[in-house]
């Protein structure tokens, strides 16, 4: 089992986290809550943090809000069906 417990970025019931990486671009937007990434509270003290100096990010994360969150993973291993 993991726990992670940090800032979100969250609107609308939505969470901010990358959507496309290929090493060379990136696209970030409003995912589903639990796929959004979570920020260290050391470095994060509002929503633009997330983000860099001019990033075209930057207008739609001021409409956002940092909540404190935990999330715990858990792995379960099924059983096999042998056929």
């Amino acid at each position: 089992m993991k726990t992670e417990t940090g800032l979100m970025v969250v609107k609308n019931g939505k969470g901010w986290n990358s959507i496309y990486n290929d090493g060379r671009s990136s696209i970030e937007g409003w995912v589903n809550i639990e796929d959004a990434e979570i920020h260290d509270p050391q470095f994060c003290k509002k929503p633009t943090d997330v983000t860099y100096d001019g990033s075209p990010y930057t207008k739609e994360l001021l409409t956002a809000e940092l909540k404190l969150v935990q999330r715990t993973t858990q792995v379960i291993f099924l059983p096999m069906e042998e056929s």
